[in-house]
């Protein structure tokens, strides 16, 4: 009994003392990830500029659509996405989108990352002031630096169920 007591305990200071403290990542690397990745990536849906949205996808891109059990890769995956926005264009609708950052983790070299957040997305009809659709979204990607700027290799999201004052309370929005 008190081997299985002293091993407890010996367990839970380990567990509890051997993590380390959560490390800061410099504001340097988080207004570069911003000026490269989402701010293009709002433009891009802003301004349905397909040929933009490509610009901040790295060329071997891999996207996981996690509810439809499959993955999409490199020019097939960026080609579909820009053929979205053309459609969207050709419609004479508009769309836009903003991000809110939740979390961020970097590389001890600060040449990957790996960001978790939401974003909200809006589509408006031809005209329209008011959106015909909103929603949200719980992502995941994974970034690194290509030739010195910042490039999204992985993407993978969800719908989720949040509501504006939550999203509108995250530390970090970013919105055109």
């Amino acid at each position: 009994m008190k081997q299985s007591i002293t091993f407890l305990l010996l367990l839970f200071f380990s567990v509890t003392f051997g993590q380390d403290p959560a490390k800061s990542v410099s504001s340097e690397i988080m207004e570069s990830i911003k000026s490269d990745v989402w701010v293009p990536f709002m433009e891009s849906y802003d301004e349905l500029d397909s040929q933009k949205i490509k610009t901040i996808h790295s060329q071997d891109i891999v996207r996981v659509l996690v509810h439809q059990n499959q993955v999409e890769t490199g020019s097939t995956y960026l080609d579909n996405f820009a053929g979205f926005i053309e459609s969207v264009k050709d419609k004479g609708d508009r769309i836009g989108i903003s991000f809110a950052i939740l979390t961020t983790a970097v590389d001890h070299t600060g040449t990957i990352a790996y960001q978790t957040g939401y974003y909200r997305f809006r589509s408006y009809g031809n005209g329209a002031k008011n959106p015909i659709f909103q929603g949200y979204g719980y992502f995941h990607v994974g970034l690194r630096k290509e030739n010195g700027t910042w490039k999204i290799w992985l993407d993978s999201d969800n719908h989720t169920d949040i509501t504006d004052e939550d999203f509108n309370n995250c530390e970090i929005i970013y919105e055109l």
